[in-house]
């Protein structure tokens, strides 16, 4: 039984301690908008890459990082 405890404590901490993030060269990964994923530049502002292949900002609110 002790043994549970502590691998579910380790789980817990371990997931609290991890991000959804995925590193990228240019910032992270941090969710989606409109089905396009979302980075966060090097001044924290969030945004996608667009059919253009250019950044499209949108609020930082919708980052997930």
């Amino acid at each position: 039984m002790k043994k549970i405890k502590y691998v579910l404590i380790l789980f817990i901490l371990f997931s609290l301690t991890t991000s959804n993030c995925t590193e990228k060269s240019d910032g992270y990964g941090c969710g989606y908008h409109n089905g396009h994923p979302l980075y966060k530049g090097p001044e924290g502002g969030c945004y996608y890459i667009n059919s253009n292949g250019n950044k499209t900002y949108v609020d930082r609110s919708e980052c997930d990082c």
